[in-house]
């Protein structure tokens, strides 16, 4: 295995140690000329698209066509993307989906809202992926699916889980929100699984603002996914399956649709997606290689032809045998003006939700929370271990070209780790 971004680079350079660093502003930025598209766009008052105009269906387009899917479609969030996909697979009451626990709370929460139960199972000790060892123990005769996140960017080892879920005859979810242009063998991430999810919004290097997307090759999940988020006239433009005929003019009232001045933002950030993952890839391993030459500080590992691609977050691990522990070298180097912590993505049984505290008011959703609980009691030594020990890295400042931020920073953690 290779370590996250890893090439040869000369970690020096930057101003005197100790002096202010001064970042970037933060991710996502955007061109003039895109910001005036956008401007146009609200004086002309087209902050809306209730049919399929032409901002959203050339995203969707493009996005289909770099990841080689048949169908894309654009949602408001991640969060939306994932709903319609578990939906679209027919997801409800008393389903298990077996899952990995590190991951976002949102890869799993939509499952919650449906009735079905994530099944939570521990992680690879290094990356934090799912493994398919793991997804195979959490298999009862009420597992439907299998979602996967590639957290942090870094691919999971989809040959094996692919394998297990055909195997096993059930559907695999992939949530790639971490990880645009991130490859696995030779592969884009989102063209290896029945339904692929990615979010287009916040700190994503595809950001619309607030946005998700959701890829597939099967028509019968788009046309699912399409009429939970959409109503005439979006519907009867896309989807031509005589079956749903008589729910075109209504959909089915989910109202999840991507805003078109949402979709101008996210088509910038797509179409120069590969000159982003150049970027961020040379200053993270820049950064990366001159941290893991300090003492007690690891890389994260990549399986072989695998690539992070753009980054989401960047995290190293702060080993037991490093002179100071996590939290102490994150209070000091952010006392310096680095943009460092320790990540916010945590565990699932970190989170009261996923320990039984379920919402009274919603009886369906109560008894999948608290039969998630159940999974969720387990220990889970291996990402309890990662959460204590990774420090997350400012990603999202390293879009510039040939950045003076990875010197600077390995001056700092060197100063303190000598």
């Amino acid at each position: 295995m290779t370590a996250v971004g890893a090439r040869p680079a000369d970690a020096g350079g930057g101003a005197a140690t100790g002096a202010k660093l001064a970042h970037p502003p933060e991710w996502p930025v955007y061109r003039d000329d895109t910001i005036e598209s956008v401007a146009r766009m609200l004086r002309a008052g087209r902050s809306f698209d209730y049919g399929h105009g032409p901002e959203i269906a050339a995203l969707e387009e493009a996005f289909a066509r770099y990841h080689g899917r048949r169908h894309a479609l654009a949602l408001n969030s991640g969060t939306s993307a994932l709903f319609a996909a578990y939906f679209a697979l027919g997801l409800g009451e008393g389903d298990e989906v077996a899952t990995q626990v590190y991951t976002f709370f949102s890869a799993v929460s939509p499952l919650l809202l449906l009735g079905a139960v994530p099944v939570l199972t521990d992680v690879a000790p290094a990356t934090g992926q799912a493994t398919a060892e793991g997804l195979a123990a959490a298999f009862t005769s009420r597992t439907r699916a299998i979602a996967v996140t590639h957290l942090w960017g870094n691919p999971g080892p989809m040959d094996a889980i692919i394998a297990l879920a055909r195997e096993r005859g059930v559907p695999l979810v992939e949530d790639c929100s971490h990880a645009h242009g991130a490859r696995y063998r030779g592969r884009p991430v989102g063209s290896l699984a029945d339904i692929s999810v990615f979010s287009i919004g916040g700190h994503k290097a595809v950001s619309g603002g607030l946005g998700g997307m959701l890829l597939t090759d099967d028509p019968d999940l788009y046309a699912r996914a399409c009429l939970l988020a959409n109503f005439r006239h979006r519907t009867d433009l896309t989807i031509h399956d005589e079956r749903y005929a008589a729910l075109l003019p209504t959909g089915l009232g989910g109202n999840l649709r991507i805003s078109p001045t949402a979709a101008v933002l996210a088509l910038e950030h797509l179409e120069s997606l590969d000159v982003m993952v150049s970027r961020r890839q040379a200053n993270m391993g820049a950064l990366v290689d001159g941290l893991t030459a300090l003492p007690g500080i690891r890389a994260v590992p990549v399986g072989p032809g695998s690539s992070t691609g753009a980054w989401y977050d960047g995290v190293v691990e702060v080993g037991d045998d490093a002179r100071l522990d996590r939290d102490t070298l994150v209070r000091l180097l952010q006392s310096r003006g680095l943009n460092v912590r320790a990540p916010s993505t945590r565990p699932l049984h970190h989170y009261p939700l996923f320990r039984g505290s379920a919402p009274d008011w919603s009886p369906r959703t109560a008894r999948a929370a608290r039969a998630a609980a159940r999974s969720g009691a387990r220990a889970f030594p291996r990402a309890d271990h990662l959460f204590a020990h990774w420090l997350r890295l400012p990603v999202s400042f390293l879009y510039e070209q040939d950045s003076p931020l990875p010197g600077r920073y390995v001056e700092e953690f060197a100063e303190l780790l000598a």
